[in-house]
């Protein structure tokens, strides 16, 4: 019998899994707003082959534009739901990045099966006044916030006007705030070391230019120029965490979703005291593969502060497709040099990872979720 918000259903037993990070973008040329975006998306295919082998890799083509086909064969025949986490990164595409209104028509394709958020971009303060017709309007259950995506709109976390757009959107119906969650090429320099899982070394993942070098200022597609930076585009997920623990104290009613590679594990094992802070595992789910022993032991450490019931699965797709972390969440057991250290995961742990957690963040009973049809062989261990 199915039971809601992460108790086992579905066939043997297996809990429901929600994807809390998901991207619908169109990274292709004709997007493109000059070559950092070309570089952007190039780095981020390179990361996508590093870490999601297998036997039919996507092709660039089908890396570059998430389809209502894609989302059903590569998601949603694994999980139950998804969250749509939107990165506009206006300064890289003509029409933005993974934009929510691209994010709108994939849900309409799946109704039932998507969770929307909505997009707070800080350079855009005049905007942000209507969040709250936005987030109604919309549907949207969550927020992203992106606070150094460019030097030039840094956001500090402690502005007073930001605070004052987070209670309206929360008021609306918006309660959850993800802090630096994007897609994310290269990661920040704060970042875990295991954090770099399929990272590309800087410049040596140079595509081939698809226009000419005069043609360069002007935007792919238009005569609008581009933003340059001489400095390339920052990592999406650095965030201060000293900023993160105030502004979640000034919003104890807003749950507040940080990365588990945007700082230091020591750093987010000090932010386990404040109640209304979450972890998203997707960079460490992702690292588990490659830096096994360091990012097992985070996962302990975070596990220890946190318990399962803060910490939710995400896969970052299209980075890497859901079903391959499933089945290692599913299987896995701490390496021998951590054995002893931390218990090993049981049945109710792995069911708020995948799935308890993100739906009671986000505030739907997975009881109510449709069934998803259950692939032989996606559980088995590999």
């Amino acid at each position: 019998m199915d039971r809601c918000c992460g108790a086992p259903r579905g066939r043997g037993g297996l809990p429901a899994v929600v994807d809390a990070q998901v991207h619908g973008w169109d990274g292709r040329p004709h997007n493109q707003a000059g070559p950092a975006g070309e570089q952007f998306v190039a780095d981020l295919l390179h990361r996508h082959r590093m870490v999601d082998p297998s036997p039919r890799p996507l092709s660039a083509d089908a890396f570059e534009l998430v389809t209502p086909q894609a989302l059903a064969a590569h998601v949603l025949s694994a999980v139950d739901r998804a969250v749509l986490v939107p990165a506009g990164f206006e300064d890289l595409f003509v029409l933005g990045f993974a934009a929510p209104a691209w994010h709108a028509e994939l849900a309409a394709e799946h109704p039932g099966r998507l969770v929307l958020a909505g997009e707070l971009d800080p350079a855009d303060r005049a905007r942000a006044r209507g969040i709250g017709a936005r987030v109604g309007r919309d549907g949207l259950r969550a927020l992203t916030v992106l606070p150094a995506r460019r030097p030039e709109t840094a956001l500090s976390l402690r502005a007073p006007w930001l605070r004052r757009t987070l209670i309206r959107a929360e008021q609306a119906g918006a309660g959850v705030v993800h802090i630096g969650i994007a897609p994310t090429a290269r990661p920040s320099r704060a970042a875990p070391e295991w954090a770099h899982a399929g990272v590309v070394a800087e410049g040596d993942a140079v595509p081939r230019p698809r226009w000419p070098e005069w043609a360069e200022p002007v935007r792919a597609g238009s005569a609008l120029p581009v933003r340059v930076r001489s400095a390339g585009p920052l990592p999406a997920g650095a965030v201060d965490v000293t900023d993160v623990a105030a502004l979640a104290t000034a919003l104890p009613k807003i749950r507040f979703v940080v990365g588990a590679a945007c700082a230091p594990t020591a750093s987010l094992v000090r932010l386990a005291r404040l109640p209304n802070v979450y972890v998203l595992l997707t960079d460490l789910l992702i690292a588990l593969r490659r830096h096994r022993v360091p990012a097992a032991e985070a996962l302990g450490e975070l596990l220890a502060a946190y318990g399962p019931d803060r910490l939710m699965f995400g896969s970052g797709y299209p980075l890497v497709r859901p079903a391959r972390l499933i089945r290692d969440l599913m299987t896995f057991r701490y390496p021998d040099e951590l054995r002893g250290r931390f218990p090993e995961l049981d049945d109710d742990v792995r069911a708020a990872l995948l799935g308890g957690t993100a739906a009671r963040v986000h505030g739907f009973d997975l009881a109510c979720a449709t069934v998803r049809p259950r692939r032989r062989g996606v559980l088995s261990p590999t």
